[in-house]
């Protein structure tokens, strides 16, 4: 550990002591890997149907945090996940400002390890408000036949039992069908892309900003006095490793020094003794 990330360690810890907790909009975040349709999910939460507020796009799009405020609520887009680095920096920056966070998975199959180790960082982050204000989103589901949807959603709610000890509240999203019944102003379409559904869920959450934001900054200072100690105990262990390879270095120049002064001593004596 070196001494400016240590640094960075208590800059961290004091920009989360300054950060504003009062009462503000909820933030509601789409979180999830890359291409898993997070930005699809959130134009179609704030109804920007013929223009994209949240530019979609097969290839890496969002690298960087992306906001649309309404009347009730801020919603963020983030970088996809586990793309690299940089872009898990700013994903994770924008789920640490979230009350809410809408995972998005599209169905291939089940959650990925990748999405599991997320899931597991995002529950620890949200500690006693994390089986509420964590949604699970099955995306692009238009992409699969029901049955084949049930499975994979039923097999992620078991993996969520298994690694969080509970199972989130998930929604099957189509974006096809919300685009076709607005378009055509068929309702039975637009219910059946659970997009509305969704809405009415987020809002009947009715999220206290204020008491989740403290408790998230708690954690995260709770997990940053954690970092910060061992990366302590890291530096003092890396200072005594190289004060015991000087003083290993020094050891024969040392001895010879101490046998030089003797020699000189002895000839002093002897000279004095003539």
């Amino acid at each position: 550990m070196e001494e400016s990330q240590l640094k960075d360690l208590f800059q961290r810890a004091e920009d989360l002591l300054q950060q504003d907790v009062g009462d503000a909009k909820p933030v509601v975040a789409a979180w999830g890997l890359m291409n898993a349709g997070k930005s699809y999910l959130l134009n179609m939460l704030t109804d920007h149907i013929q223009e994209e507020c949240f530019r979609t796009c097969d290839l890496r799009e969002t690298a960087e945090l992306k906001r649309f405020e309404t009347s009730n609520y801020i919603f963020l887009d983030t970088p996809g996940l586990d793309a690299n680095e940089d872009d898990d920096s700013v994903a994770h920056q924008g789920a640490a400002q979230a009350d809410i966070v809408l995972f998005v998975h599209q169905p291939q199959g089940e959650l990925e390890k990748s999405e599991i180790d997320f899931l597991r960082q995002l529950k620890a982050s949200f500690g006693e408000y994390a089986e509420k204000n964590i949604i699970l989103i099955l995306s692009k589901i238009d992409s699969e036949d029901s049955a084949k949807i049930n499975v994979i959603e039923k097999r992620m709610l078991e993996q969520c039992q298994e690694i969080l000890n509970f199972q989130p509240r998930c929604f099957q999203i189509s974006g096809t069908r919300f685009h076709n019944g607005m378009k055509q102003n068929q309702d039975g379409l637009v219910r059946a892309s659970h997009i509305q559904e969704l809405k009415t869920h987020i809002d009947a959450l009715n999220i206290d900003t204020r008491a989740v934001k403290v408790a998230r900054q708690h954690q995260a200072l709770d997990t940053l006095i954690a970092e910060i100690s061992l990366a302590e105990k890291a530096f003092q262990e890396r200072k005594m490793s190289i004060e015991e390879m000087l003083a290993g270095s020094f050891a024969p120049f040392n001895k010879a020094l101490a046998s030089l002064s003797v020699s000189l001593n002895k000839t002093a004596y002897e000279y004095n003794t003539l």
